[in-house]
């Protein structure tokens, strides 16, 4: 098998494109903290990051390519304050991981997402509880980066869970032609603020998500019909708790404000098992 075609179906699309390495870098916000790299692959833009001058660690869960990236950064003489270290993003200790470079928290996140765990990313790092990111920079898939920037009326469940915890910006677009081998697809380079506090107040994370994702497991019914589903409750229950929000049953999970679902959260955490009961 060819090497482009083995990185194709690995997943693997190298960038290659100057301009968007320049513009990546150039968007990395301007401060000391040290910055995760996820995915060095073969250290195009762990060399650029390096000479930042900033503490950076790149994970890379790949032998050959790490090898390929610490080779990069020793002959261009920027490996005393980065290194690269194989191991799988999912699986690390934001804390631990710094401390490879002598660093700590603060720091910031930078990379080219693989399509497949892109979600599993933005939730491992935005719900880390000891040490989430100041921010995050990222190269996703560009309907992807669509619908986390969504505002109220094309949000979903990804553009929700990430607008819970940051800010998130659409940056700029990246061509499939920037790439080796091209994917199927054109890219977008997302910056994150992340939030010292979510967005709006909740009961609880677990409660609030729970009204999300009960309400975006039917995305185009109606609310009062998604939430029924969504949550195990009879029509007209779902059609009281909208009411006594002030939430029009008619409309659409994707319309609503973090605002609302907040408001739906406190609710339901309020009068929900009481409501329950008197429905039985």
């Amino acid at each position: 098998m060819s090497g482009r075609r083995r990185r194709a179906r690995l997943g693997q699309h190298f960038l290659r494109d100057e301009r968007v390495l320049e513009r990546i870098v150039d968007a990395v916000p301007d401060a000391p903290e040290a910055i995760i790299e996820v995915g060095a692959g073969d250290g195009v833009l762990t060399e650029r990051l390096a000479e930042l001058d900033r503490p950076l660690v790149s994970v890379e869960l790949d032998e050959g390519m790490a090898y390929r990236a610490r080779r990069r950064l020793t002959r261009a003489g920027l490996d005393l304050n980065a290194v690269v270290i194989e191991h799988d993003v999912l699986d690390i200790n934001p804390e631990e991981t710094l401390a490879a470079v002598a660093a700590h928290p603060p720091y910031g996140l930078v990379g080219n997402l693989p399509y497949a765990i892109t979600a599993p990313i933005f939730r491992k790092f935005l719900e880390e509880e000891s040490a989430r990111p100041d921010w995050m920079l990222v190269m996703i898939q560009h309907e992807v980066a669509q619908r986390v920037t969504a505002m109220p009326g094309k949000l979903s469940l990804m553009g929700v869970s990430v607008q819970f915890y940051a800010d998130a910006e659409l940056l700029f677009t990246v061509e499939r032609e920037a790439f080796d081998p091209p994917p199927q697809v054109r890219s977008a380079v997302v910056r994150l603020q992340v939030r010292e506090q979510p967005a709006v107040n909740v009961p609880s994370v677990e409660r609030f998500f729970e009204v999300v994702r009960g309400g975006f497991r039917s995305p185009r019914k109606q609310l009062h019909n998604a939430l029924a589903q969504g949550v195990w409750l009879p029509s007209e229950g779902a059609g009281e708790w909208l009411e006594a929000c002030q939430i029009d049953p008619a409309r659409r999970p994707g319309n609503l404000t973090l605002e609302e679902w907040a408001r739906l959260a406190w609710w339901r955490e309020k009068h929900a098992e009481n409501h329950m009961d008197s429905l039985q």
